[in-house]
């Protein structure tokens, strides 16, 4: 008798980083980087972030203590646009 099992595969999205958005993680703390690419591997990977979709944009913002990821979600990709503290992160 034959047995069926369901597999279940989960894709991770990609993240790709903008010139300006690595700027703004290399002047940042070495652990407040980390906590950033971890936060983003989390949502990558399917978990549950802090995530809410920014008034007027078609962009996201991630939520990372005092810090904001803002992110363009294009399905497989998820492009980084900006990070910074959350006070100057939503300034042109």
């Amino acid at each position: 008798m034959a047995k069926c099992v369901a597999e279940s595969y989960t894709f991770m999205k990609v993240i790709v980083v903008t010139r300006e958005a690595q700027k703004s993680l290399d002047r940042m703390q070495p652990q407040r980087r980390v906590a950033i690419f971890a936060k983003l591997d989390a949502y990558a990977r399917g978990e549950r972030v802090d995530i809410r979709k920014m008034h007027g944009s078609d962009y996201f913002r991630i939520r990372v203590g005092q810090d904001r990821v803002i992110i363009d979600d294009q399905g497989r990709v998820v492009m980084v646009i900006d990070a910074g503290p959350r006070g100057s992160i939503y300034k042109e």
